[in-house]
């Protein structure tokens, strides 16, 4: 506790818990305190200073430039001696595949740098200001995974949200990353409500309807994890960017040739087993969980990844 957010704690705390057909992807975090620590690197002391006097600079009613120049301040950072060759050793350790070459670095540190930003954006400074707290209370770890191909992204709530029935399980799904399920992007997903009681028999209440997929090539995302959670009465999920090292692109999807829209039992087999995986997330975590993950459809079956989960605001 301390040192990195809920989504990496949650994501150990995971490990040798879940059935072995559930796939945990490698990751590694940078703890609260690192950016603080490249803010206060020798490189860097001139964008310190113009950062904190910007944020001091913020119109309350109306923060929204001044915001956007922290952000562009944050990505002027320069990386401090020793951190490549840091973040290089630690992803050795945790079998997590970190880009070669002075390119991927740059795509890398990019992407940390943006997740850094994120702490001055408009919902965050807004969230923070009616919690009455400071900004200096909120910290940003960062989790760093290889992004999981896969045929499907799902998020589970294991208590179903639309009436508060903790006996009901929730489960959506996309084709593609899950950002179409967060982001703004209009059309339905595939969504399901499951009894805990007989997660056999899960009831379809949407189908896909969405018309754009979102999908990226081999890459890492870098996760923002802050301390939001830990903070009284401050609801930080939600509110920071996760980035992809690589851009990741829109396709066009057409839903008629699905395989889970063709073969209902398919259809079923694969929810409940979603269904399943969020029953045993809640139960090795003890309380209900928002849980994020992937499905590919292999010759050998269902292969089911967790990427990410935090607990059920």
């Amino acid at each position: 506790d301390g040192v990195v957010g809920a989504k990496s704690k949650n994501l150990a705390g995971l490990r040798g818990k879940l059935p072995s057909a559930v796939e945990l992807p490698p990751s590694m975090s940078l703890p609260f305190g690192t950016f603080e620590a490249v803010l206060a690197a020798s490189e860097n002391l001139q964008v310190a200073r113009q950062l904190a006097a910007t944020y001091d600079q913020l119109d309350e009613a109306h923060p929204g430039q001044k915001l956007e120049e922290c952000r562009a301040l944050v990505l002027q950072l320069q990386a401090p001696s020793g951190l490549q060759e840091s973040l290089v050793g630690a992803a050795a350790v945790a079998g997590v595949p970190w880009p070669v070459g002075a390119d991927g670095w740059e795509a890398a540190f990019g992407a940390l740098k943006a997740v850094w930003a994120s702490q001055y954006n408009e919902r965050s400074y807004v969230s923070l200001r009616k919690a009455g707290l400071p900004h200096s209370q909120l910290c940003m770890a960062v989790l760093v995974q290889r992004v999981v191909p896969a045929d499907y992204a799902f998020v589970i709530h294991t208590v179903n949200p639309s009436t508060n029935d903790t006996s009901e399980i929730y489960v959506e799904m996309v084709r593609g990353l899950g950002e179409t399920l967060v982001g703004n992007y209009s059309g339905r997903a595939l969504a399901a409500v499951v009894p805990k009681s007989n997660l056999d028999s899960p009831k379809v209440v949407s189908f896909f309807s969405k018309s754009v997929g979102l999908f990226v090539p081999e890459t890492l995302i870098f996760r923002s994890d802050s301390n939001g959670e830990d903070l009284d009465g401050y609801a930080g999920a939600g509110l920071y960017d996760s980035i992809t090292m690589h851009p990741m692109y829109e396709a066009e999807i057409s839903h008629s040739e699905d395989a889970l829209m063709r073969d209902p039992a398919l259809r079923s087999q694969v929810l409940s087993a979603v269904a399943r995986l969020g029953l045993d997330v809640e139960q090795a975590l003890g309380s209900p969980q928002d849980v994020e993950g992937v499905v590919e459809m292999t010759s050998q079956g269902l292969r089911i990844t967790v990427v990410q989960t935090r607990p059920q605001m």
